[in-house]
């Protein structure tokens, strides 16, 4: 179970973006809504075949500001 202090964004760097983060999500919601004040959010990567070019990779997977604006989001807080 969770407390109400768990954070309910989850971040996943997975090729196979969103399969596994709708697992965990779906767990969260079914054992701990009562705690829940934000929808769970799932932050993955594109649903793409993972590039190998640098440049590439880093537009495909979640990068630190994606991660804080969903935060903020589940926290309530302005997103420009």
């Amino acid at each position: 179970n969770l407390s109400p202090s768990y954070p309910s964004s989850l971040c996943y760097k997975l090729k196979c973006s969103y399969a596994a983060a709708s697992c965990h999500s779906a767990s969260i919601v079914e054992e701990s809504f009562e705690y829940l004040d934000a929808p769970v959010e799932r932050i993955a990567g594109a649903d793409i075949p993972m590039p190998y070019a640098a440049n590439l990779e880093r537009l495909a997977v979640p990068q630190i500001e994606d991660i804080v604006r969903a935060a903020k989001r589940t926290c309530y807080r302005s997103v420009p």
